[in-house]
């Protein structure tokens, strides 16, 4: 008879086909039920027991639910065999058997009502359980993978997990622990905590274990795997930043200075750091975790730290009773020969925290303080002995020393006092630039990156030099050589100042150059009066001609026009002659032909050099123009053309030349300053014995001379090189020592100035409404007055005049001070220009004035055009400079 279920129809035979329900055997049927639940009971907790999910109570819940169950089947197996029993020896009992057979259906429904309750049981194990189940067959191909892992993944598992167990070695780390658990599932043994890890859908990493059992059948045969799986992400990313963070730590204990042990409440070593070991070479491989101090304390005393009698145990016990007390710390020097202080410090786990500071260094220093104290006390008295002798040193100079906080004099020697005129008491608290020209400009100078050069450690010598002029409260100017060094003034940065009074000194060299002036003049004297009695021979002669005969207008015009030449180059010669004596305004810089200026020097070398030297001018570039001063380069040129003679005491050639050209890199390489272009070189050769080259580096230096005392100052050539300094350039010296010497002055080229454009009428000096304008004209030179007088009637003006200031002030009144411009001399009789012009300006302050000089100093050109409506033009003037001066004074 086949078996099937209990509520299934079985067809039998020899009853026509038709279908009876049929029910098992009573003992099987009673049995059943139970027998079926009970199994699935024992199941269940195997499967939970293998994943590591069923706790004991679980356990115990399943276990007793399948015993129950097999108590229940076996009851029902044992009142099933009764009831057959009995049917079989009374199968014509009825009663009895339908009472055992409802018996027997009491005991089914009650199986299946257990076996309902199982299912639920394991149902809600199932959902409280953390993790995940699965299940393989015999080819470890994934039968059943719950939906829990689905909704942890977020897709499908078998695109992570793949079709099988074997696809999971991809997702293992290790090789080698994928080949032991490979080997595992290949036999068919049970595995646990398998580690797989990868990169979930939403970009986090995740990292899960699994674990199975195998499953057999009746017959023992592998019938595949069942397993559960949980999510070690979190567990892992804690592991890993517990890890992290005591290798921080530990990094850390090792990277201090001092030396570090953790002991733990049992006394166990924790951590020990290398600077704690190397305190101990004699036990540093005792000093390991888990290491008890007993221990090291016992291995400390055998290898040589017990150096007394007795017990080594006793020691220990003591060393190991003080190690708990957590004294005071102490000062000891260890095995390796250094001193420590060892602090102890109890923990809040009850633990002990040794700390090991190396203070060897501070020993030493203790030692050696202790030595220098007693050299102290003897040096005391020797430097107060010091301080008093540089004290004196400092009272007694004859060098004023200042010492200056950049905020006010905190210090000055009596020397200092006299140079200032002002008692040294009452210098201190005083501001530096109240005795000091242009003193705030001063101060920033002699200042500037004094805390950079104090913070550098800048040596005496690195300090500033200048001159500049005191000013004395009694209103006396002293000219002062100021030395500025860095210093320090109780602890901060300050100037410690030198002053030289060089008043006496400079007025010395200033004699001394007018003198040399004087004899230069003295020497040209000859040479210019020659050339004046010729230009006055030509002008003369010139003048006789055209009287003789002045109907002929062609002879006229020739002997006037030689008599404007001769003129012309006596004019030149005395504008030279005022640049030389400094009586010209031509002390700063303007736009300078420099081939005239070259070749008018001809004129003063002629009386100055000797009959066996030839003078060659080269200058014929007519584009050369420069911004300078004429006057001190003239005079620079002059001062080496000099140098050039002395050079040739048995004559020779003494050559000047021009020329405009771009220096060479080595050139700009040597004068940083400078910037690349063109320059105008003018180089002054003689064919002397050359410059020797061991005062080659000295030949600028002021003061400096090679020449016999009274010969020389050694301000020749200082002054060459200020000359092309001033205007921006340089000068070297060219040439090989015994082959001549050449001196180039080079100054930055200039465009040369542009032709000024014609314009009509320009000859006509007219005003408002095209009137000729009036004009006071003051000269008490009767030559000079008519021809101005014809110049300025030529350019239409109305003209009166006036030989001197007090006439011209009766022509202006008599006129009622209807005068357009007033042109007059400078000096004159009972009243001079400035004069007049200061009685003019009480009737006219707005009254255009033109001076005319023959010369004037700086000072003085400077004081007469400080108003506005003054200019003044040197004499002799040309008619067009006198006209274009009047028509600029007229324009204002």
């Amino acid at each position: 008879m086949d078996v099937a279920d209990a509520n299934e129809p079985v067809r039998t035979a020899g009853s026509g086909g038709a279908v009876h329900r049929r029910r098992l055997p009573p003992h099987l049927s009673a049995s059943f039920p139970g027998l079926l639940g009970g199994l699935t009971a024992i199941g269940l907790l195997l499967a939970l027991s293998a994943t590591g999910q069923a706790g004991w109570p679980v356990a115990g819940s399943l276990a007793a639910a399948g015993g129950l169950s097999l108590w229940g089947a076996r009851r029902a197996a044992t009142a099933a065999d009764a009831t057959a029993a009995t049917a079989a020896t009374a199968a014509t009992a009825a009663a009895s058997a339908a009472a055992a057979l409802a018996r027997s259906d009491a005991a089914l429904r009650q199986a299946r009502d257990e076996l309902a309750l199982m299912r639920a049981r394991a149902r809600d194990f199932t959902a409280a359980s953390p993790g995940w189940f699965w299940e393989t067959g015999p080819d470890h191909r994934y039968l059943y993978l719950s939906d829990r892992l689905t909704a942890m993944l977020g897709c499908d598992p078998r695109t992570v997990f793949g079709l099988s167990l074997f696809d999971l070695g991809t997702l293992v780390d290790d090789a080698a622990t994928w080949a032991e658990y490979r080997a595992d599932i290949e036999a068919g043994r049970p595995f646990h905590e398998l580690e797989v890890s990868f990169e979930g859908v939403d970009g986090r990493d995740l990292v899960l274990r699994l674990s199975a059992v195998p499953v057999h059948g009746a017959d023992g045969r592998f019938r595949g795997y069942r397993g559960c799986g949980v999510d070690a992400t979190a567990e892992t990313l804690a592991l890993v930043e517990a890890r992290f963070m005591q290798a921080v730590v530990h990094d850390a204990i090792d990277s201090v200075s001092e030396g570090f042990v953790l002991f733990s409440a049992d006394g166990r070593l924790l951590i020990c750091n290398e600077q704690y070991r190397r305190a101990y070479p004699t036990i540093a491989d005792m000093l390991t975790p888990g290491r008890s101090f007993s221990e090291i304390l016992r291995a400390a005393a055998e290898r040589g730290g017990f150096e007394g009698e007795g017990d080594i145990g006793a020691w220990v016990e003591q060393r190991l009773t003080r190690h708990l007390q957590h004294s005071a710390p102490v000062d000891g020097r260890l095995s390796d020969g250094r001193w420590y202080r060892i602090s102890e410090h109890a923990t809040g786990t009850g633990g002990v925290v040794k700390i090991l500071m190396d203070i060897t260094e501070l020993k030493t220093r203790e030692e050696e303080l202790a030595g220098q104290t007693a050299r102290l006390k003897q040096t005391v008295t020797a430097l107060q002995e010091s301080e008093l002798r540089y004290r004196q040193l400092v009272e007694l100079a004859p060098y004023g020393i200042v010492i200056w906080d950049r905020a006010a004099i905190r210090f000055a020697n009596g020397a200092a006092a006299a140079i200032l005129g002002i008692a040294a008491d009452a210098l201190e608290g005083l501001p530096l630039a109240g005795f000091l020209e242009e003193g705030g400009a001063l101060e920033a100078t002699l200042a500037a990156g004094i805390d950079d050069r104090v913070a550098d450690g800048a040596a005496a010598d690195s300090g500033r030099r200048l001159e500049c002029t005191a000013l004395r409260p009694s209103g006396e100017r002293r000219r002062l050589e100021v030395g500025a060094t860095p210093a320090l003034y109780r602890g901060e940065p300050a100037v410690l100042l030198v002053l030289n009074d060089i008043t006496d000194r400079r007025r010395v060299e200033g004699e001394l150059q007018r003198a040399q002036k004087m004899e230069a003049v003295g020497r040209m004297a000859g040479g210019i009066a020659h050339e004046f009695n010729n230009m006055l021979t030509a002008i003369g002669g010139f003048a006789r001609l055209a009287e003789r005969n002045p109907a002929d207008p062609v002879r006229v015009l020739t002997c006037v026009q030689e008599i404007a030449k001769a003129s012309e180059r006596a004019a030149a010669l005395t504008g030279q002659l005022l640049d030389f004596s400094h009586r010209r305004v031509a002390d700063e810089r303007e736009l300078v032909a420099v081939a005239p200026l070259v070749r008018d020097l001809r004129v003063f070398l002629k009386p100055l050099l000797s009959a066996g030297i030839d003078v060659a001018i080269l200058a014929g570039d007519e584009t050369a123009h420069a911004l300078v001063n004429p006057v001190t380069l003239s005079q620079a040129l002059l001062n080496l053309a000099l140098n050039g003679r002395d050079a040739m005491p048995d004559g020779g050639t003494l050559t000047i030349s021009l020329a405009v050209e771009r220096p060479d890199a080595a050139f700009f390489a040597r004068h940083r300053d400078l910037t690349p272009g063109r320059y105008v070189a003018i180089r002054v050769s003689d064919q002397g014995g050359g410059v020797p080259a061991a005062i080659r580096d000295r030949i600028w230096e002021p003061f400096f001379t090679t020449k016999e005392p009274g010969k020389g100052t050694g301000l020749g050539l200082w002054m060459v090189y200020g000359t092309a300094q001033q205007a921006g350039g340089a000068v070297e010296l060219e040439g090989e020592e015994g082959r001549g010497a050449t001196f180039a002055v080079y100054l930055p080229a200039a465009d040369p100035p542009a032709a000024p454009a014609a314009s009509p009428g320009r000859d006509l000096l007219q005003v408002a409404e095209g009137e000729g304008a009036a004009i006071l004209l003051v000269d008490d030179e009767d030559s000079v007055r008519r021809y101005l007088r014809l110049a300025l009637e030529e350019a239409g003006c109305t003209v009166t005049e006036a030989a001197d200031g007090l006439e011209a002030l009766e022509r202006y009144d008599g006129a009622g001070g209807l005068f357009d411009a007033v042109v007059s001399d400078v000096s004159m009789p009972r009243m001079n220009g400035p004069e007049l012009a200061r009685a003019l300006e009480g009737r006219n302050p707005l009254l255009p004035i033109l001076f005319l000089t023959g010369y004037a100093s700086k000072e003085t050109a400077a004081g007469l055009t400080a108003q506005a409506g003054r200019q003044i033009v040197m004499k002799p003037v040309a008619p067009e400079r006198l006209l274009q001066a009047l028509r600029d004074l007229l324009a204002v």
